[in-house]
Order: structure tokens, then sequence, then C-alpha cells
């Protein structure tokens, strides 16, 4: 036995779909016709009434008893988006739940509610950039710690050092150079591009021209990727 996908009944199938596109960026993945499966799993199902063999006029389409979960890493980039769409009611405006996720409560055109948040993950990572340990971490999130143990492990696989390049991974680690991470508490690492911390000015340029000319040096050879710091390049201007 295994669990396959979750059908919810709709009424207009295009004003569904449509919504699921504009909000969710969904798009049909199987066409049944009247049933449609869309690229996350969910399926939009016009006649369940006949398929199931129920009256119609039993079917309530705003029962609040279930929701649909999504999560996003960039919420404030999806509330944006949903104040474009003024016709879709909400339940809420924005809020912070006790285990400090941020998140919304909507309707689909049939009544289904939804709830969007950023994603538990990207709420640990702002602990762990403020400094927090995994232990004060899990506390204030409310999660088990060895799943923000793992969340940790992720987050620091994601720092990459302002010159670019993984430390690990680095030749001049321990030779040249003993890296920002542990010499600087990662006053300047950046995770996905997004900056975390700025050192001080003359931290910058004390530090980071020798990484960046050895590093540059072992890229021309060869011995290590293209540096794919893109703020690197800004700060030596200073």
């Amino acid at each position: 036995m295994k669990y396959c996908t979750t059908v919810i009944a709709v009424r207009d199938m295009e004003k569904s779909l449509q919504f699921y596109k504009d909000l969710f960026q969904q798009d049909v993945l199987v066409d049944f016709g009247k049933n449609k499966t869309l690229t996350c799993g969910l399926a939009l199902q016009q006649g369940l009434e006949h398929i199931a063999g129920f009256d119609a006029s039993t079917m309530k389409f705003r029962s609040n008893t279930m929701e649909l979960y999504f999560e996003t890493e960039d919420f404030d980039a999806f509330i944006q988006l949903l104040d474009s769409y003024p016709q879709v009611e909400r339940l809420h405006e924005p809020k912070t739940f006790s285990w400090l996720q941020r998140g919304i409560h909507i309707f689909d055109p049939d009544g289904h509610l939804i709830e969007v948040s950023e994603s538990m993950y990207s709420v640990a990572c702002k602990q762990f950039e403020s400094g927090k340990t995994i232990e004060k971490t899990a506390k204030l999130v409310q999660h088990p710690i060895e799943v923000v143990r793992g969340w940790y492990d992720q987050y620091q696989k994601e720092l990459i050092s302002v010159c670019g390049t993984d430390c690990s991974a680095c030749y001049c680690f321990g030779k040249m150079c003993n890296g920002c991470i542990p010499v600087r508490e990662k006053f300047f690492m950046h995770r996905k591009g997004k900056l975390v911390r700025f050192m001080t000015v003359l931290e910058i340029i004390s530090v980071c021209k020798i990484v960046v000319n050895v590093a540059k040096c072992l890229v021309r050879y060869g011995l290590i990727p293209e540096i794919r710091s893109f703020q690197m390049k800004n700060l030596m201007k200073i």
C-alpha cells in the first residue's frame, strides 16, 4: 500500500489551473480532461460527485477541515506576488508563528484553504546567521535537535568564502591561507549569493588581497575552479 496523491474538487477547471499557475508556478503534469495532475502532485478534479457517486448538494467547498501546505525560500517575494492578485481571499495577513516561521493562509477559487510559509530551513538559517547554536535554534524553532543539526550541516556546506572557493576543497587552505571561516568567524561569508555579514574595510583589504591573488593564480593554472564570488571584484575596488 502506498499513498499516491491528493485530489481536490474544483468547479471551474480553467480558473483553478490559472490560480495555481499564477501563484505557485504549477503546470499540468498529467491531463485526463476533467482530472489534471499538477507538477507538485496535487490533482484537480471536476465532477468529483459523479465519480465518487454522492449527491452534489452535500459538497462543502469551504469546510476548513484541511489545508494544502506550501513552503517558499523567499516569503517576502511571495507576499509581493500575492499583493498583485487582490481578488485572492486571505484568511489573515502574514504573521509569525511561535516557532518563528512566517506564514499566511489564503483560499483558492473553490474555498480550499492553503498555507504558504517560509521554509523551516530558511528560518533555522536566520538563527545560525545570528550566531545561535544548534541547541538554541532547536528550542526556538521547536524542532528535534537531530533535524536542526542536519540543517546546520547543510547550511555550512552552502557557505562560500569571499574569494568564491570552498575552503575544504581549496589547495591554499592550511598552507597559504587559514581561511576566513575559522579566522574571521564567517564575517565575510555569503550563502547562495546572499551576504551574511560584512567585515570592516580594513579587514577586507588586509586579508582578501592575499586570498584573491593566490586564487587567481590557481585558477590560471587550473588548480581550482573559476572564482564564483561576485562580491570580491567590488570589494577590491574600495
